[in-house]
């Protein structure tokens, strides 16, 4: 936020600027707040204080520390130093924000003058006038150590760290920097698409508004419908749904007149956004919603094709792929919680149950019903329970690289600003299509009663019949 609003100040000048990256205002966006500067104070202090301890002088210390004799000192020599000096459980984390403190000129190490100046004590001129007995070296302290060191020969040893201790300080600030590394670029990634999800919602709200217009005159109907309790989308209209954003390739068909279905293709997928009106909130405590019950209305011209798990396999031992069906995470960070493969099975995080299958060419409901407060998530196929996931039961041990099933779970519960529908961080499991006619997004875990009650309605009032 600090660069954003200097680099937008800078945009009001006429006059040439500078990359504020080449000027001591560098330190001031790189450092996070007062009480970091003053935790590498602290330690500036307390090296100065353990090498007067210890009788030694800055350059005998800056010579010692030096291992590789290269006139600087990197992160590594500056951890083995430090230890030496007696700072305890240090991590990467300290070694890069004590280095990022005294480092002036942007090399990452420590050369001699930048060592002097971070043992420098900024109060000395105004505690040497209030008194003298200052227990801390000053500036003058440090220029006359400065000139005796060097005008004498000290045999003070060379290193106090060996090689091998000082690579396994490499490799630990190498690991830290490359998980540092990936993890500014996931949250890169996430304002990026926290910034995409804002645009989609205020132009979901600008279509609302026209919509709402055009309901007041009597012109149409509320697409998608929505309460405080649901959300239906409906696509057997011509008409694309408010807030619905399509993920690379679908079209609308026309079965009979009138009558429409979306058809998605293959590796692609649509966005759905729940609350445009505000009345779909979180609920069961949480800021997500925790309990709910998804009913998809879709269909398979052909389910995913089996293939083979190697090149040496023979054409008869085919292994099954997915296709992903339902994926809870905002940021697309995570695979699908809901997929089917091969066979027609549903399974629910990466776990297939064969019982109750789908099959090709007819119209399904599919129904997912979750209570993440219990841990619980069930999958209808047609009104019939297809797999069940009990965070709290024997399938609790099957591990899976989705979050746990609880109270917001980023993959298991529902934001209430976007639904991924058909999608999957792996683009191997999007490589069939589906049609689909309708989506509810009820705010309550229906009950197994209710679900089939709920499945013999929507068939007895749809004019396509299911299956045709």
């Amino acid at each position: 936020e600090r660069v954003v609003f200097f680099m937008t100040i800078l945009g009001c000048r006429r006059r040439a600027t500078y990359r504020w990256k080449s000027t001591p205002l560098s330190k001031l966006f790189k450092i996070l707040s007062e009480f970091h500067m003053l935790k590498n104070r602290s330690q500036a202090v307390r090296m100065r204080e353990s090498m007067k301890e210890k009788g030694l002088l800055p350059y005998d210390a800056f010579r010692m520390f030096n291992v590789k004799k290269t006139g600087q000192l990197s992160p590594a020599e500056v951890w083995g130093a430090l230890v030496w000096l007696g700072l305890k459980d240090l991590t990467p984390k300290d070694i890069f924000g004590f280095v990022e403190a005294a480092d002036k000129n942007g090399d990452r190490n420590i050369d001699y003058q930048e060592f002097l100046d971070i043992l420098r004590n900024p109060d000395a001129a105004a505690s040497k006038e209030g008194k003298e007995g200052d227990s801390q070296l000053d500036d003058d302290d440090l220029d006359d150590d400065d000139d005796d060191a060097k005008n004498s020969k000290s045999s003070r040893p060379e290193a106090i760290i060996n090689a091998e201790v000082l690579k396994s300080y490499e490799d630990k600030l190498m690991a830290y920097e490359d998980k540092e590394l990936k993890e500014e670029g996931k949250h890169q990634m996430r304002e990026i698409k926290e910034a995409q999800m804002a645009a989609q919602r205020r132009r979901a709200e600008i279509e609302t508004e026209e919509e709402e217009k055009q309901v007041m005159a009597g012109q149409m109907k509320p697409n998608p419908e929505s309460s405080e309790s649901c959300v239906v989308w409906d696509f057997t209209t011509s008409r694309k749904p408010v807030g619905v954003a399509k993920m690379n390739d679908s079209h609308y068909h026309m079965r009979r007149q009138g009558q429409n279905y979306l058809k998605i293709y293959a590796n692609s997928a649509i966005t759905l956004t729940p609350n445009i009106r505000d009345e779909l909130k979180g609920n069961m405590g949480g800021e997500r919603i925790n309990a709910y019950t998804i009913v998809m209305e879709i269909k398979f011209d052909s389910l995913p094709r089996k293939k083979k798990a190697s090149d040496d396999m023979k054409d008869g031992d085919m292994v099954p792929t997915e296709r992903a069906l339902l994926n809870l995470n905002r940021l697309e960070e995570s695979d699908a919680v809901v997929s089917i493969d091969s066979d027609g099975a549903i399974g629910i995080a990466g776990v297939f149950d064969k019982r109750v299958k789908m099959v090709a060419k007819k119209w399904h409901f599919l129904t997912i019903v979750a209570d993440c407060k219990e841990g619980k998530m069930t999958a209808y196929i047609d009104g019939m329970a297809a797999n069940t996931l009990d965070a709290k039961g024997p399938s609790s041990s099957v591990s899976s690289p989705l979050a746990p099933l609880e109270l917001d779970s980023q993959d298991f519960s529902v934001s209430p600003d976007k639904v991924l529908a058909f999608f999957s961080t792996d683009s191997s499991k999007m490589d069939c299509e589906i049609d689909v006619k309708r989506v509810w997004l009820y705010r309550e875990a229906k009950s197994e009663t209710m679900v089939g009650l709920m499945n013999e309605e929507f068939m007895s009032r749809d004019p396509w019949r299911v299956g045709r």
